[in-house]
C-alpha cells in the first residue's frame, strides 16, 4: 500500500513514519518542502494530512485512493467531502501531542470535582471518622459507603465548562465533554464560526462571561506575549467560589501571586497545575501545602504524543488494507464540518 504523507513530518519524528509503516507492506511517499507535494503522490492508495488545504480537485487526481487520513481535530486544513462523495472512508486523528495534553485537563477536571486528593489522603493518613468496625463488605450492617465521609464529592454532569485557547488541544479536550451533558463555553482571540460551534458542541463568550458563568475553566493558552497574566486578580475574582481551574496551557498566561491568594483565601474551589512559573516546582513552593490545589509535574505532553498518532493511523490502514475500511477509527460522514 503507497502511503503519501501531503505535508512534510517535522524533523524531530525521524524516521517515525518509516517504522511505523514498514516495507514491504507500505511505501512511503513524503516530501520535505511544505507547500509542494511529494513525488508520485497521484498513485497513492492512502493520504494523510495536516495543513494541506485538501479539495476535490486534488482528491480527484489520486485514482487509486482507498483512504484518508486527517490528522488534527481542529487544525487540519481543506475539506475531504470529494472523497467521501466517491465512497473513500476519511477519518480523524488528534494532532500530535494535543490529545495527550487534553487527556491530562480532562483527568484534573474529573480529580478535583471528584476530590481525589482529599480522598487519597485520607487513605494515607487511615482516617475512619465513625471508627467503624473493619468486617467483611457488605456485611455488619453498617454504612461503608463514603466510610472516609469526605465531603463536597461532585459530578461532572450537566456543569458548565470554560475552555481558554480553543485550538487543537481544546477541540480534543471538548469532544470529551458530551456525554456529561455539559454547556461548554470557548474563549479565544478569533470566534469560531457558527458550524465550528456546532462541530464541537460549544459555544462562544466573551471571556468576562465564560469566568462568570462556568463552573469549570480550563486554560490551554499558549504562551504568547498577548497572553501574559491574562488570568489575574481581576479574572480569578470573577469567577464563582464553587469553581476550580484547570492551567495545561503555560505557566506565563497566569499571575502567579493572583492565583495563589484566590486559592489561599478560598476564593475558588480549587485548581489542577500542570505548570508553574518557576519548575521544576520549588520544594517549598506554597502550592505545596494547598489542600486544595493538585499539581503535576509538567508531564501532560511529551513527544511520545506522535507515536500515538501513529499507532492509531497504523491501525486505520492496516483494516483498509484488509478490507475493512469500513470499521476504520474516528471515520468521518457526509455532511460532518471540516475545520479550515
Amino acid at each position: 500500500m503507497k502511503v503519501v504523507f501531503l505535508d512534510p513530518v517535522e524533523e524531530r519524528l525521524g524516521d517515525l513514519p518509516e517504522r511505523t509503516l514498514p516495507a514491504p507492506q507500505f511505501a512511503v511517499l513524503r516530501g520535505t518542502v511544505p507547500g509542494e507535494l511529494p513525488a508520485g503522490w497521484q498513485q497513492a492508495d492512502a493520504a494523510v494530512w495536516w495543513d494541506t488545504s485538501v479539495d476535490k480537485a486534488l482528491i480527484d487526481q489520486m485514482p487509486n485512493l482507498k483512504f484518508m487520513q486527517r490528522v488534527g481535530w481542529f487544525r487540519a486544513k481543506g475539506n475531504a467531502t470529494a472523497a467521501l462523495d466517491r465512497g473513500i472512508p476519511v477519518a480523524v486523528t488528534p494532532f500530535g501531542v494535543s490529545d495527550r495534553v487534553a487527556q491530562h485537563g480532562f483527568t484534573l477536571t474529573m480529580m478535583l470535582l471528584r476530590r481525589m486528593s482529599v480522598a487519597i489522603d485520607a487513605l494515607e493518613r487511615r482516617l475512619n471518622p465513625e471508627e467503624l468496625v473493619e468486617l467483611p463488605a457488605d456485611t455488619g450492617g453498617q454504612n461503608t459507603i463514603n466510610w472516609a465521609r469526605l465531603t463536597g464529592i461532585q459530578s461532572l454532569n450537566d456543569k458548565t465548562v470554560g475552555i481558554l485557547g480553543f485550538g487543537e488541544i481544546g477541540a480534543s479536550y471538548a469532544r470529551m465533554l458530551p456525554p456529561f451533558n455539559t454547556r461548554t463555553l470557548v474563549y479565544r482571540r478569533r470566534p469560531l464560526t457558527p458550524e465550528q460551534e456546532a462541530y464541537y458542541h460549544v459555544k462562544s463568550a466573551s471571556l468576562d462571561d465564560l469566568l462568570r458563568e462556568s463552573d469549570v475553566v480550563v486554560s490551554f493558552v499558549p504562551g504568547i506575549p498577548e497572553a501574559l497574566n491574562m488570568m489575574g486578580a481581576r479574572e480569578f475574582a470573577l469567577m464563582k467560589p464553587t469553581a476550580y481551574f484547570v492551567n495545561c496551557g503555560r505557566a506565563r498566561t497566569v499571575d502567579d501571586t493572583a492565583l495563589l491568594a484566590a486559592l489561599k483565601e478560598n476564593r475558588i474551589a480549587g485548581a489542577g497545575l500542570d505548570v508553574f512559573a518557576v519548575e521544576p516546582l520549588p520544594r517549598n513552593a506554597e502550592y505545596r501545602e494547598l489542600e486544595n490545589a493538585i499539581l503535576t509535574p509538567h508531564s501532560a505532553g511529551g513527544p511520545a504524543g506522535w507515536d500515538d498518532t501513529f499507532a492509531r493511523l497504523r491501525s486505520n490502514l492496516d483494516k483498509v488494507a484488509s478490507g475493512r475500511g469500513d470499521e476504520v477509527n474516528i471515520a468521518l460522514r457526509p455532511g460532518d464540518y471540516q475545520p479550515e
